[in-house]
């Protein structure tokens, strides 16, 4: 579905905000974003390599953002190194809109010795516990629970539903999706004669600027300490962080990823849908884990791996070539497996004109 903005947008001003090669009139105006293959007179789209321009054919579009000058085609376009990075801004700039400042509704809970930045957007039924601190241009929706002592930073956004509990800080221009619960208990228990005990959980949570959470994330609290999700990592829905974790910055979750306790993730890590990390162990720098691998030791940095335990991706690869044949690998080893018998059979017994020789010798 096309995104329609309020008013014409000319190529000119789209070429001030990402930059680049203009190619074509610069007066030429869209109003709505589309895909390459839905795109039509009014529409801006992008194009990020030549396969495209091969499987849609022609398009129709008014303007393209491409990674090349693209002499094949009369559409107006502007030349860019990141064409899908450049839509990415053209959609901020032009097509979010920005609303106003509510304030805070009369209906918002608040404890004592509360702060509040200015500029904030604080709907009905927001909780807000003791000495919470809210920084500029918050944005909380209804339902957001802030518990005591928790730290808010400017230009932070939490939907509807989202838990802060108590003794956590959130950075900067975070955003946070509906259902995810900050803070929650570590999972820690010590067994004594057959029951289990909690261990108290008095630790926190520190999320750095710019991370974005994904909706029924949970971040649980340190057991002492901290959990800490540093800057710009950006987390899928449906992922577990334990408590003690660390996840290093501008790293990617990809739902369903659950990572257990004291485990660190270096930067610019990348983990797969459905990934299972161990505890204590270490994840190093840049490493990239396949869907649905299980992670049960530490990785060195710069590696791609897969599999369940993990392994090697070019290893796993081979490995998965292999599962289609075994069922005929199997009975290939059991014909050998026979031959070998029937080789070794015909070599313990004794040659046959040995045999008849001896009997003539008897006779005689």
């Amino acid at each position: 579905m096309a995104t329609r903005a309020h008013t014409p947008i000319s190529l000119a001003q789209i070429h001030d905000v990402v930059g680049g090669e203009l190619v074509g009139s610069p007066e030429a105006t869209v109003t709505n974003l589309a895909g390459l293959e839905e795109a039509g007179p009014n529409d801006l789209t992008f194009v990020t390599g030549d396969r495209m321009l091969k499987t849609s054919g022609p398009t129709a579009a008014g303007a393209l953002l491409a990674h090349r000058r693209l002499a094949e085609i009369s559409n107006p376009h502007i030349v860019v190194a990141n064409p899908t990075l450049a839509f990415a801004q053209i959609a901020q700039a032009f097509f979010c809109p920005i609303s106003p400042p509510r304030g805070i509704a009369t209906a918002v809970v608040r404890g004592v010795n509360t702060q509040v930045g200015s500029d904030v957007s604080i709907w009905p039924g927001v909780t807000l516990g003791d000495r919470v601190t809210i920084g500029a241009r918050v944005t909380l929706y209804p339902g957001v629970f802030v518990g005591n002592d928790t730290t808010i930073g400017d230009d932070t956004l939490l939907y509807p539903n989202v838990v802060v509990r108590e003794g956590c800080t959130i950075g900067a221009r975070v955003i946070i999706h509906s259902g995810t619960v900050i803070g929650s208990d570590g999972f820690g228990y010590v067994q004594d004669q057959g029951r289990h005990y909690k261990i108290p959980q008095l630790g926190g949570v520190t999320i750095e600027d710019d991370v974005e959470l994904g909706a029924n994330v949970t971040v649980d609290r340190a057991t002492l300490g901290q959990t800490v999700i540093k800057q710009g990592t950006k987390v899928d829905n449906l992922v577990q962080i334990a408590h003690n974790v660390t996840i290093g910055a501008h790293t990617i979750l990809v739902a369903q990823v659950g990572i257990a306790g004291s485990t660190r993730v270096g930067h610019h890590v990348m983990i797969g849908g459905q990934a299972g990390l161990a505890d204590h162990i270490v994840i190093g720098d840049q490493v990239m884990i396949a869907a649905r691998a299980g992670v049960n030791r530490s990785l060195e940095p710069n590696q791609i791996v897969s599999g369940a335990p993990v392994m090697p991706h070019e290893v796993w690869v081979k490995a998965q070539a292999v599962i289609p044949r075994l069922p005929e690998l199997r009975q290939t080893v059991r014909t050998l497996e026979e031959r070998m018998k029937q080789l070794e059979a015909s070599r313990m017994a004794p040659p046959a004109s040995k045999t008849k020789a001896k009997k003539r010798n008897r006779k005689s």
